[in-house]
């Protein structure tokens, strides 16, 4: 099944005259694509911001689901824009991780959609547990908060260690 995809993907890619070098496909999990792409006409795959890439990511999603006849999630890599994209917020994130350890304040963090929130709730659970995520009101207003964990108190019940 991943051929067909894959040759979906070249056959559209083709139409575009577009310079690409390589596409790949795998499947990360059930229903879930990883479309690689590698191009000199990067910039004209992404544009600004990446809104190309949401594009073109959108149509193919279409075709696919269309030709599975179930819903499918992709995800478009082009000469790892993602991935430098993803390594830039999670510096971002550090940054403001050790500013919550420092001035010991939360800190609300810009608008982050769906997807970054996830991947931000699972990096910073990931650092410790004197820091903590957790997203606050609902669709364009929800913003994603670090926090630091409240210190707990140990009591000693056998009073030995008072």
């Amino acid at each position: 099944m991943d051929n067909k995809l894959q040759s979906i993907a070249e056959e559209f890619f083709s139409h575009l005259t577009i310079d690409i070098q390589e596409i790949s496909l795998s499947e990360e999990q059930e229903g879930i694509y990883l479309l690689k792409i590698e191009s000199n006409d990067s910039s004209l795959l992404i544009w600004p911001h990446g809104r190309n890439l949401e594009s073109l990511q959108t149509l193919l999603r279409a075709l696919f689901t269309k030709h599975l006849d179930k819903k499918v999630i992709l995800h478009l890599e082009v000469n790892d824009y993602l991935k430098a994209k993803e390594d830039k917020l999670f510096r971002f994130i550090e940054s403001k991780v050790e500013m919550v350890r420092k001035d010991k304040k939360d800190i609300r963090l810009p608008f982050l959609n769906a997807y970054e929130r996830k991947k931000v709730h699972a990096y910073v659970g990931g650092l410790g547990d004197d820091v903590y995520t957790k997203s606050m009101w609902d669709g364009a207003e929800r913003r994603l908060y670090i926090c630091r964990s409240e210190e707990k108190l140990t009591i000693d019940i056998d009073g030995d260690d008072i």
